[in-house]
């Protein structure tokens, strides 16, 4: 597969210092995804945010962990709009605080069931209890819903001006649900049981989008994790087989602003790729994983995206050579990022889990781990 990548901002070594990219050339290009993508949230200032434990349990995971419930307060003018946060910490960490990995989880309650009454692959809590890592998860729908509402719902009924009289460069969902992340994390760094220093975010298709934008925009993420994000996450759109611009917009126009409409069969013209989504992260951790009958994502077209993002770590003398694109049950880690591809169809399961929580030990301190 030929992934043509032209008309893009430069940014290979030799052409920018990591000092120029980092004063320069990366906010230029967050607000290209800002105004052109995902869209920004107009005047975010006026928004006041504080959060609340509502509980406190221990016992869970046979005594392993404690669940915390944390209730996370948006005011802005005279509306509220409050979502939970569910943090499991292992048992003492106090005294050791922990890594955390923050997920973004798009689909039912039960797979991220805070009660634990429902075990899904998708987020094994207590497989990141038994490596010593705090497990952190929001849920899209109780941030901003996943379906069209007109900007009337959750985090967008704090802007009612906007419902009949949007810019086109006004958020989407996906900026919705990465901003909750943020406010997230904006509780995470003062719990004394979380290393706030060692904070990964995680996500799966529009949450693996979701992850990879918080990330871009939030660097006290240490290390972004995307799963199967494809079409507007991790994949290059230039060459790319699948879903694309045309289609997802299609779709799910509320995902984004209505900028990004513009570039609907419109692709070669755009001035930017996602891997200078990708290279917002640098020189912090990034791991990007895929299935291999995922031909809607295209997972060439992800690991491309993440080879050609790899030249802004070498800016930041972070070299992570690639190399070739793996085959099914191997991958790849590299300095900085990691990239693997499973046999299967689109999903994240205990696989994945196991490979991100490897390449969390090559670089976090969790405590000793348990049996597991």
């Amino acid at each position: 597969m030929n992934h043509t990548i032209q008309n893009l901002p430069p940014f290979t070594e030799g052409e920018l210092s990591a000092k120029t990219w980092s004063e320069e050339r990366r906010n230029e290009i967050l607000h290209l995804f800002k105004s052109e993508v995902y869209g920004s949230i107009p005047d975010e200032s006026s928004i006041s945010v504080s959060s609340r434990v509502a509980d406190v349990s221990s016992g869970f995971m046979n005594g392993r962990a404690v669940r915390k419930i944390i209730e996370i307060i948006a005011r802005r003018k005279d509306r509220e709009f409050i979502f939970p946060l569910y943090l499991f910490v292992p048992d003492g960490a106090e005294k050791n605080p922990a890594p955390v990995i923050l997920t973004v989880v798009n689909r039912a309650l039960a797979d991220a069931d805070p009660e634990r009454r429902s075990l899904s692959p998708f987020w094994p809590a207590e497989m990141m209890i038994a490596h010593g890592y705090a497990a952190a998860v929001v849920i899209t729908h109780e941030i901003a819903p996943d379906y069209k509402d007109n900007f009337t719902t959750r985090f967008h009924r704090l802007f009612p001006e906007y419902v009949k009289n949007r810019p086109p460069d006004a958020w989407g969902s996906i900026t919705a649900w990465a901003w909750g992340m943020s406010r997230a994390i904006d509780y995470l760094v003062t719990d004394l049981a979380i290393n706030g220093e060692e904070i990964a975010t995680a996500g799966h298709s529009r949450g693996g989008k979701t992850s990879l934008w918080c990330g871009a925009q939030d660097q006290r993420v240490a290390l972004v994790i995307s799963s199967c994000s494809g079409c507007s996450g991790a994949a290059i759109t230039r060459g790319k087989t699948g879903e694309h611009i045309k289609d997802i917009t299609g779709r799910f126009p509320f995902w984004f602003c209505t900028n990004y409409g513009k570039y609907a069969d419109n692709e070669e013209n755009m001035p930017f790729d996602q891997h200078l989504l990708l290279g917002l992260i640098a020189p912090r951790l990034l791991y990007i994983s895929n299935k291999s009958f995922d031909s809607w994502c295209d997972p060439q077209a992800e690991f491309e995206s993440l080879k050609q993002a790899s030249k802004i770590y070498e800016i930041y003398n972070r070299p992570s050579p690639l190399g070739n694109m793996p085959e099914p049950e191997t991958g790849v880690i590299s300095g900085n990022l990691g990239y693997h591809l499973r046999s299967g169809s689109h999903n994240m399961d205990e696989y994945d889990w196991e490979r991100y929580l490897n390449f969390c030990d090559l670089h976090f301190h969790p405590a000793k781990s348990q049996e597991h």
